[in-house]
């Protein structure tokens, strides 16, 4: 499921005019630069709302730093997109410019398919590393180094509680500094047997539920971050799973068979009809819960591990790569540099729902503001980003988390034995991959 919803993320019918040059006070974070000369690319997406958002961004990219450039945008469906991308990687004939996704990242990484953008804004005076190791962690190689896709958004997850629950039952609103512990004790005062409401659900897939607290005592979720071997046997995957099914067989969570299933979708329905009182999900269910939830609520970061200290969440970021092959290297690397500037990134900001990847406070506060005037702490999206966690995921063995979930939380299997068998696929798919 990761990302096609982060994608998705534009639900609103986005009517966004051309705007002005944004408007500096201080130095860009990062910024735009005219190209040397202008040429003819491509670029492919999946989204068409973000087709009209990233045209208006490239026109003011043609007016401003690049007359007589051509640029042309070709959509297709997410269901198609992966299959044509990769047999254009096959056959060496990738489009100038295309949206890439994290867990989708290692194929073509690992493959030499992408071209390294770290030259390129080494030699603008951008440091790649202002976008924090959540966005561009997956986006390097396996050493760490390079950079194969610049952040054009981000999404974090964090805890959203039901207010009048904690009013009901005499609790004080959760803070940034609240702790496993206190997590727990919300989830057992919040817990109503008799009524059918469950105190929490936060265990669900990959980025709305266990990775997160498993990054949390500093683990590297599912898989070391060099890609070397599978992490779920880890101390830390240890501690944060039994953590949580101890939880869910306290009765203070419910399993995926009351839920309904191992989606987040499902988990915020139950939550929606107040039979849930907290659960972890991203910032892309702010447009829905603003639209649906008729009970006061609202977000905080997830409880700090007792033992680092540290509130992690699992952060995604839709990023813009280049093949490894493209005949105009410089254009594309200008044209993606000011995708990402802070002028390009302003129409990301102000039409709503996805939070612009460009990290400068004005264009992050100007996405809180497309909200509206709300009380709900948004801000702790962006907070959650300080020390967040890239996504370590693979497509290719992305259904090892439903079946990890389903295994500990409906099956009463043991974290050991769980996490032993999901490790037996990733080990193995690990080892054909360098074959």
């Amino acid at each position: 499921m990761l990302r096609r919803s982060v994608t998705l993320l534009v639900l609103l019918a986005l009517v966004t005019l051309a705007v002005p040059v944004m408007a500096q006070e201080t130095e860009p974070t990062i910024p735009a630069a005219p190209c040397v000369a202008p040429g003819e690319l491509t670029l492919w997406l999946w989204d068409e709302n973000w087709a009209e958002v990233i045209g208006d961004s490239v026109e003011l990219w043609k007016t401003e730093y690049c007359p007589d450039a051509e640029v042309t945008i070709e959509v297709n469906p997410w269901g198609q997109y992966w299959d044509l991308l990769k047999t254009a990687a096959a056959s060496g004939d990738l489009p100038d410019i295309f949206t890439m996704s994290q867990p989708n990242a290692f194929f073509y990484i690992d493959n030499n398919a992408l071209m390294d953008l770290e030259p390129y804004f080494e030699a603008a005076g951008i440091d790649s590393n202002l976008w924090g190791s959540g966005s561009v962690g997956p986006y390097r190689g396996a050493d760490g180094t390079g950079l194969y896709s610049a952040p054009v958004e981000w999404v974090t997850v964090a805890v959203y509680y039901n207010k009048d629950m904690m009013d009901a039952a005499g609790l004080e609103y959760p803070t940034a500094d609240w702790t496993w512990d206190d997590f727990a004790e919300y989830a057992a005062a919040l817990t109503d047997e008799e009524a059918g409401v469950y105190g929490a659900e936060v265990y669900m897939e990959y980025q709305s539920g266990f990775p997160n607290w498993i990054a949390m005592t500093g683990v590297s979720p599912l898989i070391e971050a060099d890609r070397s071997r599978c992490t779920l046997q880890d101390a830390g995957s240890i501690e944060a799973l039994q953590f949580l099914k101890g939880l869910a067989d306290a009765g203070y969570m419910p399993p995926p068979s009351i839920v309904g299933s191992t989606s987040p979708d499902d988990a915020f329905n139950l939550f929606k009809s107040g039979q849930l009182a907290m659960m972890s999900v991203g910032a892309w269910k702010l447009p829905q819960a603003f639209e649906e939830l008729e009970f006061n609520w609202d977000v905080v970061t997830f409880p700090k591990n007792p033992t680092t200290g540290r509130s992690r969440s699992t952060l995604h970021a839709v990023g813009y790569s280049a093949g490894a092959n493209a005949e105009n290297p410089d254009l594309v690397a200008n044209l993606i540099q000011f995708l990402v500037s802070d002028e390009g990134q302003r129409f990301f900001a102000e039409a709503g729902g996805v939070a612009p990847g460009n990290p400068n406070p004005e264009l992050q506060q100007m996405w809180i503001d497309s909200f509206g005037d709300t009380n709900v702490n948004i801000q702790a999206f962006i907070d959650a980003i300080q020390d967040s966690q890239g996504i370590t995921d693979f497509d290719e063995i992305d259904s090892v988390n439903n079946e990890l979930v389903l295994n500990i939380f409906d099956l009463g299997m043991s974290v050991e034995e769980a996490t032993a068998k999901a490790c037996e696929v990733i080990d193995a798919y690990i080892a054909s991959m360098s074959e």
